[in-house]
């Protein structure tokens, strides 16, 4: 198991142990978690923005199904 999966997974239930208590604020709360801890690119500098690395996301994903 990875470092970064670990630690996603203890702050997954820090929030769900603080006030996530229903689907839709548990889901909230993983997306924004989840970007935390993937990495990102900006985006030529056009209004700021930042892209998710799609390969790092599946990567990330899979850290996680390693854990069970």
């Amino acid at each position: 198991m990875s470092e970064r999966a670990q630690k996603l997974m203890q702050e997954i239930w820090t929030e769900r142990n603080a006030g996530a208590d229903t689907e839709e604020k548990l889901v909230a709360a993983i997306i924004r978690r989840v970007t935390e801890h993937t990495r990102t690119l900006v985006a030529q500098k056009m209004n700021n923005m930042s892209v998710i690395d799609k390969a790092d996301l599946i990567a990330l994903s899979e850290e996680l199904e390693n854990l069970l």
